[in-house]
């Protein structure tokens, strides 16, 4: 049985935000507990609806989880400085996607090897795939009859629309669509 796409849905506002704290100097880190604070205040925004109050995944995060995850390998170990442990942007983008996958009902054995060797930019990338970007925190309308869309924001500005329910195209029919996407952007950009 196929289990629903959960749909994420925030406003520009929060993703805003995220580029502003990704744009912070984080040369001195953050403490655990404002690490946790800040993943906090950003996943409830992310938190899509259909999770749910019963879901096994809390509402928050807290530094106990955090550190249990840690062990499992789904987030770095942080750097230290003497006796303080630094938390950077990394781990920040390392938490949110945690709470992304534990929503979506992935083993944390599973969210531990898509995090390994992950560079930080990838690791965005992956927090904001099926995740759709709305003007004031409400979703889209559909383009027609009905139909539960899922944009994906490839950079700012740019977003890949993906209708719910398609069926995996196998490889040479993905190939082609980069083909096409690809070209398209060339075209676009050579204006």
């Amino acid at each position: 049985m196929k289990r629903k796409a959960l749909v994420f849905r925030v406003p520009a506002a929060a993703l805003e935000e995220f580029e502003e704290v990704e744009r912070r100097d984080w040369t001195e880190g953050l403490t655990l507990d404002e690490l946790v604070e800040w993943v906090n205040a950003v996943a409830a925004r992310f938190r899509p609806d259909e999770v749910g109050d019963d879901s096994r995944a809390s509402r928050n995060l807290t530094p106990r989880t955090l550190r249990h995850y840690q062990t499992l390998g789904c987030i770095d170990m942080p750097a230290r400085r003497g006796r303080r442990a630094m938390y950077r942007f990394r781990h920040y983008v390392q938490a949110l996607l945690l709470r992304k996958l534990v929503w979506e009902r992935m083993p944390s054995e599973r969210i531990a090897a898509l995090m390994a060797g992950r560079a930080t930019e990838e690791l965005k990338r992956l927090l904001f795939e099926g995740i759709e970007v709305t003007a004031r925190g409400t979703p889209a309308e559909p383009p027609s009859g009905g139909e539960m869309w899922f944009r994906i924001r490839v950079a700012p500005g740019i977003e890949l629309a993906m209708q719910d329910g398609m069926e995996n195209p196998g490889e040479t029919a993905l190939r082609g669509w980069m083909e096409r996407i690809e070209s398209s952007l060339r075209a676009r950009f050579r204006e």
